[in-house]
């Protein structure tokens, strides 16, 4: 065996915490040494575990092969390819798997987490702040969950960006399964990192683990919507152990899954209204202006990072046919009726008015919500 086998043997104990390992390399200061030790300083239930472990070493090893041939590689933190934004953690694991590519170290990466049951303006929130952060190159990161994170990673490919997902399973295993075709735009275009062997299922203790890597993994981290008490506070928590500045979108009083943003605001996180708000937060300067908020404040205006300042973008898209502009100015961020469309435009007929609807989600511009609502995309 050489040292990576003997690392990979440690990384891949069942429960075993990288704390404990990493206490244990520090005591015998080798992995190899770690592996011949016939007594480690660990309970006895857990030194039976070690010992029935190192019998199966060779259907280990083959296994790590047989992986790495269909695609999911295990990368040591001996090695370059290992995400070094992970090396300053305490518990970091002595090893990722990884299908696809690992976060570039040179460019910036935004995490963008929230509720599974986000709203509709949760998930054009998600899917805008996604979609224009990966157009412009920066890495979006987060847990390929059900919701937020989900639509802000599919935003961020189907922009030509690149996103990585943090998974509390085996890098073979797509969970959610509704997710598959993310999971498996992710392995194409970005990548899919965890510290579970292939195999290992989607256990609910993983996943509080698998948030201090998303953390870990983030420059910034944005908070779409959340409830007071929900995963993305334990997510938010590790950011902020780590120095990570936390930005939080602020909802209306009283909605659930605006509690934990607003709570999070009141408690010093900074309150995300624009991407320009993402590169002041990273120290960075806005490269170009992009589309606009409903309301008004650009997603991407025009931004210096020295004053901060940000100039407010078209309250629509100035490009669209009027006959088009008089729909999309009913619209807004919660969703419209096709009656209370009719009933604002009395001289259109309902399939005037379809037709133009049709044309305005066929353009990217309108999405529609189930009970026949139509909302800004």
């Amino acid at each position: 065996m050489e040292r990576r086998d003997y690392l990979y043997f440690l990384a891949t104990l069942p429960e075993a915490s990288p704390l404990l390992l990493r206490r244990l390399l520090s005591l015998y200061g080798d992995p190899e040494a770690v592996f011949r030790e016939e007594k480690l300083p660990v309970s006895a239930l857990r030194q039976e575990a070690v010992n029935e472990a190192k019998k199966r070493v060779p259907e280990t090893l083959a296994a790590r092969d047989e992986a790495e041939k269909a695609g999911i590689r295990w990368i040591s933190w001996e090695e370059p390819e290992y995400p070094a934004r992970l090396l300053a953690l305490g518990d970091a694991p002595l090893g990722v798997f990884v299908k696809g590519k690992t976060p570039p170290e040179d460019t910036p990466s935004v995490g963008i987490i929230g509720a599974r049951s986000c709203t509709p303006y949760g998930r054009m929130m998600a899917e805008r702040f996604g979609g224009e952060l990966g157009e412009q190159g920066l890495s979006v990161i987060s847990g390929m969950a059900r919701g937020v994170d989900g639509y802000a990673q599919e935003a961020a490919l189907e922009r030509g960006g690149a996103s990585f997902a943090v998974l509390g399973c085996g890098a073979d295993v797509c969970y959610p399964p509704g997710n598959r075709k993310l999971y498996e735009a992710l392995a194409e275009k970005g990548g899919l990192l965890t510290e579970y062997p292939p195999g290992t299922p989607p256990l609910p203790h993983h996943f509080p683990l698998r948030n201090r890597l998303i953390a870990a993994l983030s420059d910034v981290l944005l908070v779409i919507e959340a409830r007071e008490k929900s995963g993305s506070q334990i997510t938010v928590d590790q950011a902020l152990e780590q120095g990570k500045e936390v930005l939080a979108l602020p909802g209306r009083v009283g909605d659930a899954l605006s509690a934990g943003c607003l709570k999070l605001i009141g408690q010093g996180a900074g309150i995300l209204t624009c991407c320009g708000d993402v590169y002041q937060a990273l120290g960075l300067e806005m490269t170009r202006p992009g589309i606009g908020l409903p309301g008004g404040s650009g997603l991407f205006g025009d931004f210096d990072a020295g004053d901060g300042s940000r100039s407010s973008g078209p309250a629509r898209p100035g490009d669209l046919p009027p006959a088009l502009q008089l729909i999309w100015r009913h619209l807004g961020t919660d969703p419209v009726h096709i009656e209370e469309l009719l009933a604002a435009e009395p001289d259109l007929t309902l399939g005037d008015l379809s037709l133009r609807l049709l044309d305005l989600e066929s353009r990217g511009y309108v999405r529609q919500t189930p009970g026949g609502g139509y909302m800004k995309r």
